[in-house]
């Protein structure tokens, strides 16, 4: 008999790397709107931040070998985080406004518009338009 599977609830964070976790906080909390939170005491720097509105906590974890990754073109193939927002021309404009560089696609078969930049350290993020999972595999 094969066992159930574990039941999870949701997303609680994302760890990233950061050669720099002060710098790494001051992009996520002026380009989107995250908060900094209180953090353990590990034996490593790092920074907790929470994005209220979306639930969801990124941990910058400082590694001395990490080296940023922003020679290259943007890669939306690779791992990166996305985030679903509710004005995407508005988010857009955002990125503009804090000079972010970004690539713009739009979802095959869907047509929902998706936008790819970086963070300081050159983890891959994604901000796009589709709806909740529910709404959009109401099948499943």
């Amino acid at each position: 008999m094969t066992p159930s599977p574990v039941q999870i609830g949701p997303l609680n964070h994302v760890a990233l790397p950061t050669a720099d976790p002060v710098r790494g906080a001051a992009f996520y909390r002026a380009v989107l709107g995250f908060v900094e939170t209180p953090r353990p005491s590990f034996s490593f720097r790092g920074s907790w931040l929470l994005h209220r509105s979306g639930g969801v906590m990124i941990h910058l974890i400082h590694d001395d070998d990490f080296e940023p990754r922003l020679t290259l073109p943007i890669n939306t193939r690779t791992s990166h985080l996305a985030l679903q927002v509710s004005d995407y021309d508005g988010a857009v404009e955002r990125l503009k406004a804090h000079n972010v560089a970004y690539v713009e696609r739009v979802l095959p078969d869907y047509g929902y518009r998706q936008v790819f930049f970086r963070d300081p350290d050159g983890n891959v993020l994604e901000l796009g338009e589709w709806p909740a999972p529910d709404q959009m595999f109401p099948e499943l």
